[in-house]
C-alpha cells in the first residue's frame, strides 16, 4: 500500500518530443515584413495556475534540428535554453512566438505561437533530462525550401509581466 501511495505522488516526466507538432498561426511572403512578436495573450491566467518565470535570457540550442521520417512531413524541433543572470538553467513562462524564415520558400515566413503561461503548458514542453524547452513545429509551405537551405529561427518570449526575451539561430533544412 505504501508503494502505491508513493508512486502516485511522483510525477512522471513528460516526453516533449511526443507532443503533436504545432502548425503555423501566420505566414508572410518575402516582400512583406516578418511577423512581429506577440503581446502577453495569457495575462488572464489565474495566479495559482501560472508557471514560474526566472529567466533573464534564452538561447536556441544547437540541439535544434529538422526531423525527417519516411512517409511523414518534416518537423522542426526547436530547443530553448533558459538561464538566469549567472547562466544557470531556470524556468521561463509567457507567450512564445517562433518565426521560421526560409528565403527560397513560399511563404517566406511562418510564425508559430506557443503558450507557456500555465504550469501544465510548460510541463508539456520541458525536457527534464536536458533542462530544455522543446517546441515541435510542422512547417507547411506552398513551395518548400530546398534540402540544405538556411532556415533562420527567431524565438521571442513575452513574459506575463511584459518583458521580452529573444534568440535567433540558423538551421539547415
Amino acid at each position: 500500500m505504501a508503494s502505491l501511495v508513493a508512486a502516485s505522488c511522483v510525477s512522471v516526466p513528460v516526453d516533449p518530443t511526443a507532443n503533436i507538432p504545432m502548425r503555423a498561426n501566420e505566414s508572410r511572403s518575402a516582400d512583406e515584413t516578418a511577423p512581429a512578436a506577440i503581446g502577453p495573450v495569457s495575462s488572464r491566467v489565474p495566479a495559482d495556475e501560472r508557471a514560474p518565470h526566472a529567466a533573464t535570457s534564452m538561447m536556441i540550442s544547437p540541439l535544434s534540428r529538422v526531423e525527417r521520417t519516411a512517409g511523414a512531413p518534416a518537423l522542426v524541433d526547436v530547443r530553448i535554453d533558459a538561464v538566469d543572470s549567472l547562466g544557470e538553467p531556470v524556468a521561463l513562462a509567457g507567450d512564445m512566438r517562433v518565426v521560421l524564415k526560409a528565403a527560397k520558400a513560399d511563404p517566406c515566413y511562418l510564425a508559430f505561437d506557443i503558450p507557456l503561461a500555465t504550469k501544465r503548458q510548460v510541463e508539456r514542453r520541458f525536457d527534464v533530462t536536458l533542462s530544455q524547452y522543446v517546441l515541435r513545429l510542422q512547417p507547411e509551405w506552398d513551395v518548400d525550401p530546398t534540402r540544405g537551405d538556411d532556415i533562420v529561427l527567431t524565438a521571442t518570449l513575452t513574459t506575463l509581466d511584459g518583458k521580452v526575451l529573444e534568440s535567433t539561430s540558423h538551421l539547415a533544412w
